[in-house]
């Protein structure tokens, strides 16, 4: 009868064992994420330093889509123009001189 009442005492004293190095365990993870989590609010509050240092953003333009189509049409036309003329100088200074326009 006595051997009963060992085997339960060795269970019970592996069971703590086993319990008592996942807690270790665990404990050592806590140590690990609180260390992380200090890292990690030291950084955010550098972050909103900077962000108050820079100051208030710039209001973002209002989006194209809401403005006058007719203006909105002369402006690309005046685009588009302006950019054909850049790219006919460009492609007139890269011709040889013997190919270049006279006037």
């Amino acid at each position: 009868m006595w051997w009963w009442v060992l085997i339960w005492v060795l269970l019970v004293v592996i069971a703590v064992a086993y319990l008592a190095s996942r807690a270790w365990g665990l404990w050592g993870q806590v140590k690990e994420l609180t260390a992380e989590v200090s890292r990690a609010s030291e950084t955010v509050s550098a972050l909103q330093a900077e962000t108050e240092r820079l100051g208030d953003p710039v209001p973002a333009a209002e989006p194209a889509i809401f403005g006058d189509p007719r203006e909105l049409r002369r402006e690309r036309d005046a685009t588009r123009a302006s950019l054909k003329q850049q790219r006919r100088a460009r492609q007139a200074a890269r011709r040889p001189a013997w190919a270049r326009h006279l006037d």
